[in-house]
């Protein structure tokens, strides 16, 4: 079915999800247009950067490199091995430097903007409702969700006091906001690019970090069977326990730039939408495992956006049909904004 424009119907139905204050879930394909790295670009930087030393550890990395070459999957390269402590540490290491250069590009190229960027428009939008105050899960590590937050004038609640040595304490999440637009509830369950760890263990928030700094490891949890065991560390126990917690309570989600690859959101998140709930999912490409996560499973209420051919766009819709609205990039949150404001 082809359609010129957006129906009345379906545009009154987007609002109506969208300003109802859904739990918004954010992937990584919402940062690649902002420069971020996508998996695949990482596991090359990886495989071109890394260099050990040990015989052992040479021999390892070797393995990943062909099994990634193999796969062209970071995350299934990564589960297919068991890799020693000095392998896995390298990864993090060289993880946060190439994530971390691509953030801090971004974040100079959005002051130059005047941080006028749709993420920040949307949470800017949807903190002036009479709640003041919208929850946002994430598993990405770049801090693109705090720079949009920042922009709308919200005080961010993430775990962490927001201090240059900002300790973990989740009763950060009990200030009430006054002198900001509203309160931005972010839960990062892999980590973020600002968290560090102590030889000792203490977990904090540096922020805006060019390098690692001595004696700090980055809190970030990277693909594969390692991230299992380090999520039941802190801060990670407490935050996948809120964002379960966020997802439970939602009377609906919007989803941009998620794959519905993640074993720590999807499992509630799919409870959530068999339930009843709506969702709207936007993606430049929607995933194999998002259609038969929501389409194929029977879902009542969803709504999906993809990039068609000639800046059109593919609708999935569980009331609406599978539609294609031509001449318009409505995966685009950019564009969609303009219709939710």
């Amino acid at each position: 079915m082809c359609s010129t424009t957006i129906s009345e119907e379906l545009l009154r139905r987007i609002q109506s999800i969208v300003n109802g204050l859904p739990l918004i879930i954010l992937g990584s394909g919402s940062s690649v247009p902002y420069g971020i790295p996508s998996m695949f670009t990482l596991g090359e930087y990886l495989k071109q950067n890394i260099k050990l030393a040990g015989k052992e550890e040479i021999e390892q990395f070797e393995k990943f490199k062909s099994n990634l070459d193999t796969t062209n999957d970071l995350e299934a390269a990564l589960s297919n091995l068991t890799l020693n402590e000095n392998v896995l540490n390298a990864i993090i290491e060289y993880t946060w430097k190439c994530i971390n250069k691509a953030d801090l590009k971004a974040y100079e190229d959005l002051l130059l903007q005047g941080g006028q960027f749709p993420l920040s428009e949307l949470i800017a939008h949807l903190i002036s409702t009479t709640k003041k105050q919208i929850s946002i899960v994430t598993t990405n590590y770049d801090r693109l969700v705090e720079y949009a937050s920042s922009f709308a004038n919200a005080l961010i609640c993430n775990g962490y006091a927001q201090n240059y040595f900002g300790r973990f304490s989740i009763e950060t999440e009990t200030n009430n906001g006054s002198g900001y637009a509203g309160r931005v509830k972010v839960w990062k369950v892999h980590g973020s690019l600002d968290w560090f760890r102590t030889m000792d263990g203490l977990s904090v928030q540096l922020p805006l970090r060019n390098v690692i700094p001595s004696g700090y490891i980055p809190s970030i949890v990277t693909p594969g069977l390692s991230k299992y065991a380090e999520t039941h560390k802190v801060p990670y126990r407490t935050i996948l326990n809120k964002s379960d917690s966020e997802i439970k309570k939602s009377n609906a989600y919007l989803c941009i730039g998620y794959g519905f690859n993640d074993e720590h959101v999807q499992p509630l998140l799919i409870d959530g939408i068999k339930a009843g709930k709506p969702i709207i999912v936007l993606a430049k490409k929607i995933t194999d495992k998002a259609k038969q996560a929501i389409i194929d499973n029977g879902c009542q209420h969803y709504i999906l956006f993809e990039a068609h051919e000639d800046d059109s766009t593919q609708v999935y819709s569980s009331e609406f049909g599978d539609q294609v609205i031509e001449k318009l990039s409505l995966w685009d949150i950019s564009k969609l904004i303009n219709f939710i404001k």
